[in-house]
């Protein structure tokens, strides 16, 4: 029985502490597993995975060793929230993604706090930040930083631009004259309408082409998430990242899968669907506790016993 098969699993993935090897297919039905050859074919212990993200979680460099690197290379935890479905996989870059060229994500550590992840969805999957890539993973840009949801969805491509709402003053932050978190509060609060002022905010341009600025622009969306105060952590913040090809799971720089409160059968459905497509590797899914108050922090656990079954 798959319960007793991924029990199996489970426990290859507090033992294993190496990286994933690839090979042929091993899977003949979407719930059924050869655990024989998944024993070879385990990613990073979930423990480790855990710890590692708590690790940087807790870590607030301004960069990562030069203006030119954004924190994001090497801090934080870069994370996408999904809703699994029969007919696809989550990790697959949705059509209005395809389209666009780019795909949302959040940033969370413990200068950038947020209670919710966006539309109230309870699970998704965690990137490794680019320094930290596994061998033959995908190096997927960062774009643009939202200090809080930019709603996205209908602004210019690749949805770090002006949204329709306000095409001028919701450009991309430099373009528009501000690089600073002060700069983008004032801008912020000359909104004409607060119910509309996430369409008014500005993405900070954090593009491997901003260079010697680059560092210091996604420090500036981390500061201003400060300055926004305790009314906005209900609310997460958003990442555009560059959008990937289709159907390339072994690609992709996925660490984990995570959950909060009762996302737990939508984590398994994708741990269970990323073993199939993949041809046996395993990825640990991980619980995030999200911050009960402006003061806390997000927590991340491995559970054995939250592993597919």
């Amino acid at each position: 029985m798959i319960r007793n098969q991924l029990a199996f699993v489970a426990l290859t993935l507090i033992l294993a502490g190496c990286q994933t090897h690839e090979q042929a297919p091993l899977v003949s039905t979407s719930n059924t597993i050869d655990i024989a050859a998944a024993a070879t074919n385990t990613a990073q212990s979930g423990a480790t995975v855990a710890a590692d993200l708590t690790k940087r979680y807790n870590d607030v460099r301004v960069n990562c060793g030069s203006a030119s690197t954004p924190a994001f290379l090497c801090t934080g935890v870069i994370l996408r929230s999904t809703v699994p479905g029969p007919d696809y996989s989550t990790w697959n870059p949705s059509p209005h993604s395809v389209k666009s060229g780019g795909v949302s994500f959040s940033f969370a550590r413990k200068d950038a706090r947020f209670q919710k992840l966006v539309f109230g969805q309870n699970s998704g999957f965690i990137f490794y930040p680019i320094f930290e890539n596994p061998a033959g993973k995908l190096k997927i840009e960062v774009l643009c930083s939202f200090p809080i949801d930019g709603w996205s969805h209908l602004r210019d491509v690749p949805g770090c631009g002006g949204h329709p709402y306000y095409p001028t003053q919701s450009r991309r932050c430099q373009t528009i004259g501000i690089s600073t978190a002060e700069q983008w509060m004032t801008h912020w609060r000359s909104a004409p309408s607060a119910a509309n002022a996430p369409a008014f905010q500005c993405s900070f341009d954090v593009r491997d082409s901003m260079n010697q600025l680059g560092a210091d622009s996604f420090y500036q969306s981390i500061r201003t998430r400060n300055l926004l105060g305790a009314t906005w952590f209900h609310q997460q913040n958003e990442l555009i990242l560059a959008t990937w090809p289709q159907n390339v799971p072994k690609q992709l720089p996925i660490q984990a899968f995570f959950y909060i409160d009762n996302g737990l059968a939508n984590a398994r459905h994708d741990q269970l669907d990323y073993f199939n497509k993949t041809g046996g590797q395993v990825l640990p899914i991980i619980k995030m506790t999200m911050p009960a108050s402006a003061a806390a922090d997000m927590t991340f656990t491995f559970n054995a016993a939250d592993q597919a079954k």
